[in-house]
């Protein structure tokens, strides 16, 4: 899989190609489908004694497909995938259309195919479910007597006002006939396997696509949250429903962020830099991620007087103003132009591993000094103030642009600094 063979429209440096190649990399030894086949091979899921159904859902659920198919071949009696319509040009069974940040009538259409293959299961049957990031909006069973635009205008608000993925899932249970693990009832009395990509920082079950095969959220949470954004967003008084029979289920998490910053890190040693990995644990609004990294390039700079890389990956958060085109990834590159000097040599990318970033088509950004030679302060600013963050970043030629990745662990946040001093060179490391 080559991601970044296309670039011409992104300036390049020595750091900056360092930075392409290694996230290129990691892509490459993350794939979904081959890391949902090793978990397989090492035979730790249980023998499917009757029919073998496999369902899946989210922004890499067909590469995850791929991987269980690769595995199982003619032993799988049904399946259903749904994948983001803007994913694929073409949808051939088992693969099905669904939309995403929120869902439309093409995801409740194609989750009923799916709900269709689950009716008349027996305890010897096996379902496996494949869950990774998108998967609340890709796949949704609404309750009786819930409108689906009511129900997205609920979401959307959430997300203009700098809910966090957690915030907003949480919410989403209370609508759900499917979410919180009440994907359970309808699987009953099968075994059920998720095996699950995680996009979220502190690879939460529950809030991995809404957790269809998890707990419910904790009722504090929610509670929490409908009291936070209730009166904002017209959010009704959480109302929790009746216990039924659920099958038994394990979760596999078989990718998360943390693997990603692995082979980041790993690359840049092999190339001869000095990296710091800070975790995958970086949430917060875009300000406080732009500030956690410059501080730690900064300091990590001042203690050892040599350059140093700080990889990390989480998710940050961000409210929308106004009608800019952007996203959280180039909103959070951006935030960090403006906290450096003029003089400092830096290079900072803040990558969304989806591909996609907010409104915007591009994946995120790789911002450095030169930056701050094409944009003015000002300009930012101004940008900022109505979340326009891909047209400055274009004209930069900072943007990356991919398209769809197929694959989703949230996102990545790499920043190279060398110093200050008029007239600084980045050196070669090796």
């Amino acid at each position: 899989m080559e991601l970044f063979k296309e670039l011409s429209g992104f300036r390049m440096s020595s750091v900056r190609e360092d930075m392409i190649h290694v996230l290129g990399s990691a892509f490459n030894e993350n794939l979904p489908e081959t890391k949902v086949f090793e978990y397989l091979r090492r035979g730790v899921s249980p023998e499917p004694m009757g029919r073998l159904v496999v369902i899946g859902f989210g922004k890499a659920s067909q590469g995850m497909y791929e991987g269980v198919k690769r595995f199982f071949g003619n032993r799988i009696s049904n399946s259903a995938i749904i994948a983001p319509v803007e994913a694929y040009r073409d949808f051939e069974p088992p693969l099905l259309p669904g939309n995403h940040p929120l869902p439309s009538r093409e995801s409740i259409e194609s989750s009923r195919i799916v709900m269709d293959l689950l009716t008349g299961l027996k305890e010897e049957d096996l379902v496996i479910v494949l869950i990774s990031g998108g998967g609340s909006s890709l796949f949704e069973v609404l309750k009786d007597g819930v409108d689906l635009s009511s129900y997205n205008r609920v979401i959307e608000c959430m997300m203009r006002n700098g809910a966090s993925i957690s915030e907003v899932n949480a919410i989403r249970y209370l609508f759900s006939e499917v979410k919180g693990g009440g994907l359970l009832r309808y699987t009953y009395p099968a075994n059920v396997l998720g095996l699950v990509i995680s996009d979220v920082p502190g690879d939460s079950i529950w809030t991995i696509a809404s957790g269809p095969t998890s707990n419910p959220p904790d009722q504090s949470f929610v509670e929490k949250v409908s009291m936070k954004f209730g009166g904002l967003c017209s959010i009704p008084l959480p109302q929790y429903p009746i216990e039924y029979p659920k099958s038994r289920s394990r979760n596999e998490i078989v990718l998360r962020n943390s693997d990603f910053v692995s082979s980041i890190c790993r690359g840049l040693v092999k190339k001869g830099y000095r990296v710091h990995d800070v975790g995958s644990g970086i949430v917060g609004y875009t300000s406080t991620v732009a500030k956690l990294f410059v501080d730690k390039m900064r300091e990590d700079y001042n203690e050892n007087r040599s350059p140093i890389f700080v990889v990390g990956g989480g998710e940050s958060s961000t409210e929308v103003k106004g009608n800019g085109t952007g996203g959280r990834n180039l909103e959070t590159s951006m935030k960090v132009l403006l906290l450096m000097e003029d003089e400092e040599i830096f290079a900072f990318g803040s990558i969304g591993t989806d591909g996609i970033d907010g409104s915007s088509k591009a994946m995120g950004a790789i911002v450095d000094n030169s930056s701050l030679k094409i944009l003015k302060r000002e300009y930012i600013r101004e940008s900022l103030s109505r979340s326009e963050s891909l047209k400055p970043l274009k004209e930069s030629r900072d943007a990356l642009f991919t398209g769809f990745t197929g694959t989703n662990v949230a996102d990545i946040f790499i920043g190279y600094y060398a110093g200050i001093g008029k007239g600084a060179q980045i050196t070669d490391p090796y």
